[in-house]
């Protein structure tokens, strides 16, 4: 199914899309947390980050899973068997998550702001339980699966652009509550873009199968690792946003929101492109151990020359970068946006090496890492939160995703090649320059100073890393 020029090919059409639907996610973000205030976006992204925490229990791991094994099938028949059994699974975990979560979600004091947001929210696992995409990327038709994600986050951009503003009073509702409503409706929507395509290439329509019962328990059991992974992990993406809503206010959740979730946009376009390497490695590491490590040197090498430019940069612009995306209404959001461009390159870079364990059959290895760096983003928040309100979450955020970073990577340390030297020097010369560059340009509105930066950047470390990634690791 091609080499590591399809595979960065894959990686760029996802990239590209998910690039692109982030942006228009983070215009309808700016536009919610302009029109409702810090209370109602602060309940609004407790009410995303509860949800999360359902998507993943709904999820299981079933997704990587799903990747995997849809990745190693021959013949449309084979995987048309395996997805039925596979969705049937998903279909059931979403009833019993959902149930579990109406009656979980009340003992939460946030709660009480507006039921139905979290509600709503916690619907989303029936949609997911819908999704298509894991077959299009095991099957590696990553254009279909881009064109999902953008349409997705184009129907919820514009769903919010369009009816927030005049959503106030609308059957009865306050605005904030159209909020989870466009969300859902753009999920589905998104499921059947994905699923129509999908239904061709496995000969027509088909239902979930239910009833596979000993083959739904070898499938939890083998995805329990990851799936309790997830869960974890997720600690490590929102336990802030939750903890800041249980020991201070909604209203300060949405100041720390308002800058997470600008940053967090690293993150789910890493997490996205890792998932377009996962059959790639997976396939790699079964037919040469030896290819493996050179492949996982030369995509870890462009990864992190891609992300260190973000950790930079977001120290030097944070603060007046905030104050033109929301108008001065978030005082305090640069200082949490500065800590937290460091603390998720370190996140993304934990997840490299996590995905990584996955490919060469060592998922099991990766959830201690994850347990320990949760502990200490919990035992951080409870610690530094109280005193130092959001710059204290932040900074125990950057505490736990350093511990991640560390520990995979220690995991991982007997793959690594020699050549991630050259590209960590590329990098690292690449953000001298540009951050020269943005220093001087300090008198420029904060956006100007950004794409300054990605240009000095790219024309500094371009060039070199484009000769550098495709010789082999150990060369």
């Amino acid at each position: 199914m091609g080499g590591s020029r399809a595979l960065l090919r894959d990686i760029g059409v996802l990239t590209v899309a998910q690039v692109g639907a982030q942006l228009l996610n983070v215009v309808a973000l700016v536009v919610i947390a302009r029109q409702v205030g810090d209370h109602w976006f602060g309940v609004l992204q407790l009410g995303v980050a509860v949800s999360m925490y359902a998507l993943i229990a709904a999820e299981w791991g079933l997704f990587s899973l799903g990747v995997r094994a849809v990745s190693r099938l021959s013949g449309a028949a084979a995987v048309r068997d395996y997805v039925r059994g596979h969705a049937g699974l998903m279909h059931l975990l979403a009833f019993a998550v959902l149930a579990a979560g109406l009656l979980l979600t009340p003992l939460l004091p946030f709660f009480a702001s507006d039921p139905v947001v979290f509600v709503l929210y916690l619907a989303s696992v029936l949609p997911q339980a819908g999704m298509l995409a894991w077959v299009g990327i095991g099957l590696e038709r990553m254009t279909w699966v881009g064109v999902s994600k953008v349409v997705r986050s184009l129907l919820y951009a514009v769903g919010i652009l369009l009816l927030l503003p005049r959503a106030e009073g609308l059957a009865g509702w306050p605005a904030h509550r159209w909020v989870p409503v466009v969300f859902l409706v753009s999920f589905l929507f998104s499921n059947v873009v994905m699923g129509l395509p999908v239904f061709r290439w496995l000969g027509g329509p088909f239902l979930p199968a239910l009833g596979r019962w000993r083959e739904s328990g070898r499938m939890l059991a083998e995805t329990g690792a990851i799936g309790g992974g997830n869960l974890v992990r997720r600690v490590l993406l929102n336990i802030d946003i939750v903890m800041l809503g249980i020991l201070a206010t909604p209203a300060l959740a949405g100041v720390y929101a308002a800058a997470a979730k600008l940053v967090f946009v690293l993150v789910m376009v890493v997490e996205l492109s890792l998932s377009a390497m996962l059959p790639r490695l997976s396939r790699l590491w079964k037919e040469s151990h030896a290819t493996f490590r050179d492949a996982f040197t030369n995509y870890l090498g462009v990864l992190f020359a891609c992300l260190a430019p973000v950790a930079v940069g977001g120290a030097l612009v944070a603060d007046p970068l905030l104050d033109a995306v929301y108008a001065g209404r978030f005082p305090g959001s640069g200082t949490v946006f500065a800590v937290l461009s460091v603390s998720y390159v370190l996140l993304c870079l934990g997840m490299y090496f996590g995905n990584a364990l996955i490919a060469c059959d060592r998922q099991r290895a990766s959830f201690p890492p994850l347990a320990v760096a949760a502990v200490v983003a919990v035992a951080g928040n409870l610690l530094l939160a109280p005193r130092w309100g959001a710059a204290g979450s932040a900074a125990a955020m950057l505490l736990a995703h350093a511990t991640l970073a560390a520990a995979t990577l220690w995991l991982c340390r007997r793959l690594l090649g020699r050549r991630l030297v050259e590209f960590a020097a590329i990098a690292a010369g690449g953000c001298l320059v540009m951050a020269l560059a943005v220093a001087a340009a300090a008198p420029l509105h904060p956006y100007l100073r950004v794409v300054l930066g990605a240009v000095v950047y790219a024309g500094v470390a371009g060039p070199p890393l484009w000769r550098l990634r495709g010789r082999p690791a150990s060369a």
